[in-house]
């Protein structure tokens, strides 16, 4: 798998899974976890990378995506996970507090490898409505969108507020079989299927 955004690529298995990720100091720009080449691969919008970042001496720590190895795996996908923002950092409020730092010099949004999506999820929580940052944040997702219009979403259940549940709030309302459902049920059918052989991943 190959850097698109000059950053160190970086690979481990984990689970029966292939973790691959790009790492720059502390920003971690994509990560893409492949149980089976044959699987599609589907697009995860998160917030901000958590524990996996640098050279992936936490990558067991990081609970997140244990959860979408374990929700995407139940429905024979390969999980992509890109962030809002990519500095990384498993408590949000330190992103906050750092704010500044919040993304690397150049953002990846452009130059993820579209032709292995059909779909995504967004899955970056309720953090817009934390009163710190609420309106750049909102301008963030916006346009992280308009980034991906060629694809379909696929809407899973909301929080009240109307935001995405992040995948701790799956795991927390026993939502993973569903979700997995939901997944599977979506057509995901990429212009590429072969996830292990996509250039620029």
């Amino acid at each position: 798998m190959n850097s698109i955004n000059g950053g160190q690529v970086f690979n481990h298995e984990l689970d029966g899974w292939s973790v691959s990720w790009e790492s720059d100091g502390n920003y971690r720009h994509w990560c893409h976890q492949i149980k089976n080449s044959k699987w599609d691969s589907l697009l995860v919008v998160m917030f901000n990378p958590g524990s996996l970042s640098g050279d992936g001496s936490n990558l067991s720590k990081d609970t997140t995506l244990r959860i979408l190895r374990e929700v995407c795996g139940a429905a024979n996908l390969n999980p992509y996970v890109i962030n809002l923002f990519d500095y990384a950092s498993p408590l949000p409020q330190k992103l906050f507090d750092n704010w500044n730092l919040r993304d690397s010099n150049s953002i990846v949004f452009g130059k993820l490898p579209f032709s292995i999506f059909q779909s995504y999820i967004l899955a970056y929580g309720d953090y817009e409505n934390w009163g710190q940052r609420d309106t750049e944040i909102k301008e963030r997702q916006a346009l992280v969108l308009s980034y991906l219009e060629s694809l379909n979403e696929i809407l899973l259940p909301k929080n009240n507020s109307g935001t995405p549940k992040h995948p701790m709030i799956w795991q927390r309302q026993k939502l993973k079989p569903n979700i997995s459902a939901l997944l599977q049920a979506a057509p995901n059918k990429s212009k590429h299927s072969d996830a292990a052989s996509c250039a620029g991943v």
